[in-house]
């Protein structure tokens, strides 16, 4: 009996006693992990302070030697508006510069991304946009750049911007119109001694531009360049994307070709309308007339004031002629109306005018004296008395020249000459500036 207490005694020490060596032994585990885990984290930090050690962020790589190579790649984000006013677009860029710095050089096959920060502490180029009237860089919810360190010493510094770029426009045939546009980068400080820019892989650094759709634009065509530029202070290392923009012409054949055309065809309802009705056609003369004039302000308030004719101008002032022409056309009418309803010696203030108009009525006689039929014409000192001719007479010949006495024929004529002419125009217009 006592055996088997000894035995039991000794179960329970053993399990009880055990449990602090597995717990000793679980914590010193996870203190070595730990400790394993502290170093690996601080590792990078270690190899950052050595390569930092001694380094000069003011002096370029090959200080006293060959030009540090710059190149350049660039994915365009958005291109947010075109101003023909200002002459100018505004466009946000993912912007991407790759250098090597031998300075920076580490051991191992795995890149490091850095704290954009770090930048402060680094030699960087002296990127500047050249054509630039305002820019900036993203900051929210950081600053948005990226820094990437390989073994090597090669750096990838890339940021975003937003910058409104300067685009000398020629407007000579807006809005069927081409616009080429560029994107200048160059090197502020640093001469081609000094520095010099490459795009990374030609044509193909440029990335995002034909997927961009503008509203009132379509990009067609870009060239990434290589060039530089000459100052009084040297030659300075650059690179140009110069990209082509053409105008979609829809739009405006809605807001400004489409309403001139109807208005001066609005203009040719005059021509229908019976020559006594003179308040019907003044005011449609009239409110077409401003209606244009209206139409042109407006179009020409949203371009700028440029010293050469633009082609919407063109078209609009031949409309406004159009449309004033038609006013016109019904003061010669009625006119014409007026001046055969009057009596002759009203019209001439000489005798001798009378008497050659006698003379050449001896000639060429104006037509058969009308009766109204109330009674005979009258005779005064032996010689009957012509009544003058009435506006309803077509036509007659004085000293060889035709006369229109009919004013119903200058309606009649402007009906086939105003359409015939304007489509003549529009022929040659379209041709010349849209093909």
């Amino acid at each position: 009996m006592s055996g088997q207490r000894a035995t039991v005694l000794l179960l329970v020490f053993a399990i009880f006693g055990g449990i602090p060596n597995s717990v000793r032994a679980q914590g010193d585990e996870e203190a070595a992990n730990g400790r394993e885990e502290e170093s690996a984290a601080t590792q990078p930090d270690v190899k950052l302070t050595a390569l930092f050690r001694g380094y000069d962020p003011l002096i370029r790589p090959n200080f006293h030697g060959k030009p540090v190579a710059v190149q350049m790649s660039m994915t365009i984000a958005s291109i947010d508006q075109v101003s023909e006013v200002d002459m100018d677009y505004t466009v946000t860029v993912l912007m991407r510069q790759y250098w090597n710095d031998p300075r920076l050089k580490f051991p191992g096959n795995r890149s490091m991304s850095l704290d954009p920060r770090l930048a402060k502490k680094l030699w960087v180029p002296d990127t500047f946009l050249e054509n630039s009237k305002s820019s900036y860089l993203h900051t929210v919810t950081v600053d948005n750049a990226l820094i990437r360190l390989f073994p090597d010493g090669s750096i990838l510094y890339g940021m975003r911007i937003t910058a409104k770029m300067e685009c000398e426009m020629d407007l000579r045939k807006y809005p069927m119109d081409e616009q080429s546009c560029p994107f200048i980068l160059e090197s502020y400080g640093y001469t081609t001694e000094d520095m010099t820019y490459e795009w990374r892989d030609g044509e193909k650094s440029i990335s995002g531009l034909k997927d961009i759709r503008l509203s009132q634009f379509t990009i067609y065509d870009y060239k990434a360049l290589q060039g530089y530029g000459d100052y009084e202070t040297g030659r300075y290392p650059q690179l140009v994307l110069q990209f082509t923009l053409r105008r979609s012409v829809f739009f405006f054949l809605l807001q400004s070709y489409l309403p001139s055309m109807l208005l001066v065809v609005l203009s040719w309802v005059s021509f229908y309308i019976d020559t006594n009705s003179a308040p019907a056609r003044v005011s449609l003369s009239v409110t077409t007339v401003l209606t244009m004039t209206t139409l042109v302000s407006g179009t020409r308030a949203q371009l700028p004031k440029i010293s050469y004719i633009k082609a919407i101008d063109v078209y609009l002032v031949v409309c406004f002629v159009f449309v004033f022409a038609a006013l016109l056309e019904y003061a010669a009418v009625n006119y014409q109306s007026r001046y055969y309803k009057t009596p002759r010696k009203s019209r001439k203030s000489k005798k001798t005018e009378i008497e050659e108009f006698q003379l050449e009525e001896k000639k060429a006689p104006l037509a058969v004296p009308e009766n109204d039929g109330s009674s005979a014409p009258a005779a005064r000192n032996g010689t009957a008395r012509r009544r003058f001719p009435s506006p309803k007479v077509l036509t007659s010949f004085r000293g060889g020249r035709k006369i229109i006495e009919d004013v119903n024929d200058i309606d009649k004529f402007s009906r086939v000459l105003f359409p015939c002419t304007f489509a003549v125009f529009n022929a040659i217009y379209w041709i010349i500036y849209a093909v």
